[in-house]
């Protein structure tokens, strides 16, 4: 998995301090990553979300409403079973009930604020590279079992053939 492809991610930042989304933009911008939008409007998130389909979530949880943890809940039913979706919880509240909350509604990792610009980017390029490679074998699942159809369809058509060709092993002759 290149370097390249992960900096196309799609990156979805959401923050209601305007400063914080900019931050964090001008962060990921600055490290070559292309795809970057945010919102400091939690009621626009999930719309965001839909239009954008990002490859990162990146989500403050104390928010005015609806909160980071009412958009967990709202975002993980958005995604099918299968689909790996990162979601980094960007968050003073560093208790551990709040931990323990956002984990069971789907947050991926979490950072705490202040924000520390290495770990960061090392916890987004980390979440990115599972992320292209969780879709990388889902695609390669998919072309495999692709080709077993494709095989198992022309086994049968041989069958097929075989049986109309009067061969004794078909026709029940010895």
């Amino acid at each position: 998995m290149t370097s390249e492809l992960i900096k196309q991610a799609k990156i979805l930042i959401i923050d209601d301090e305007e400063s914080s989304v900019q931050l964090l933009a001008r962060l990921l911008n600055t490290n070559g990553y292309a795809n970057v939008a945010g919102t400091t409007h939690a009621t626009r998130a999930l719309s965001m979300f839909v239009d954008d389909d990002p490859d990162l979530v990146l989500l403050d949880l104390h928010m005015p409403e609806p909160d980071g943890f009412e958009i967990l809940k709202r975002l993980r039913p958005m995604q099918p079973a299968d689909a790996f979706l990162p979601i980094i919880v960007l968050t003073a509240d560093t208790t551990l009930d709040a931990r323990r909350h956002a984990l069971a509604l789907g947050a991926t990792d979490f950072l705490s604020k202040p924000l520390d610009e290495v770990e960061v980017t090392m916890r987004i390029k980390n979440v990115l590279q599972t992320r292209f490679a969780y879709r990388q074998l889902k695609n390669e699942k998919a072309q495999l079992e692709e080709r077993v159809k494709e095989r198992t369809r022309a086994l049968e058509r041989t069958i097929a053939e075989l049986k109309c060709s009067n061969w004794p092993l078909f026709t029940g002759q010895h």
